[in-house]
């Protein structure tokens, strides 16, 4: 099977304007996420995909392979499927451009799962562990998951209420990390649906796969992923790569 990486960005975002060319350590965001996502095993194809002239030209520059796709499009997933129909692929991989230290070994394994199990249609990952104040911020987007790992809910909140603490011995919401990786035909067919009431109250867009009653796997991985949504968060990373934690 062919799999081809796709990573959206776009310049306008309303926290952090023209985030993708944000310099960290000496490199843009995008170079950042970029050069990272190369160490995939299993990507036949990685390209950047952009609505802004300012992003293909930085993404050319460093070497990297960009498409530019329309403006009118409402998120990154109608970025990544507008690529999709003109390519030949089996599998997309949606990347963030906003997560340079993704774990490849997780976008690896998506896809080396998708290519043995024809019942699964799409998978992205999250991390266990949350801190108090990662499951109370509303900018970390919490996962619930069922017995086969598939995800019975995401949310902004902290989930689930606990009623019960004395009969929690591990919280069960993971960190949902920003990876989506599909069957090609999954992907379009995703962008076609309507957008449903849970999505539009969370503003999380994979809410819709799950109100349509497709399902979602979830890969576990204990690696760091960092979103750069702030300047804090810009700090952050800069001091990750200082002192080569990842």
């Amino acid at each position: 099977m062919k799999a081809v990486g796709i990573i959206p960005a776009r310049y306008h975002s309303t926290r952090l304007p023209g985030k993708p060319l944000i310099k960290i350590a000496g490199k843009s965001l995008i170079q950042h996420v970029y050069e990272n996502v190369l160490k995939s095993k299993r990507l036949d194809l990685l390209m950047v995909a952009t609505d802004d002239a300012r992003i293909l030209e930085c993404v050319q520059q460093f070497g990297g392979e960009a498409i530019m796709t329309p403006e009118n499009l409402l998120s990154g997933t109608d970025r990544c499927a507008w690529v999709a129909r003109s390519i030949d692929a089996d599998i997309i991989a949606n990347i963030q451009g906003d997560e340079p230290f993704l774990d490849t070994i997780v976008l690896d394994n998506a896809i080396a799962l998708l290519e043995r199990d024809s019942e699964i249609g799409i998978v992205t990952a999250a991390k266990p562990q949350l801190t108090e104040a990662e499951l109370n911020n509303p900018n970390i987007v919490k996962v619930l998951v069922d017995k086969n790992s598939d995800a019975i809910y995401f949310s902004r909140q902290n989930i689930p209420y606990i009623r019960a603490a004395a009969a929690l011995q591990i919280h069960p919401a993971l960190q949902h990390i920003g990876l989506y990786v599909y069957r090609r035909a999954k992907l379009l067919n995703y962008v076609t649906m309507p957008q449903t009431t849970l999505e539009k109250i969370e503003q999380l867009e994979q809410l819709r796969i799950l109100e349509n009653g497709e399902k979602i796997r979830v890969l576990l991985t204990d690696k760091l992923s960092l979103g750069i949504d702030t300047q804090e968060d810009v700090k952050k990373a800069e001091r990750i790569l200082s002192h080569h934690e990842i």
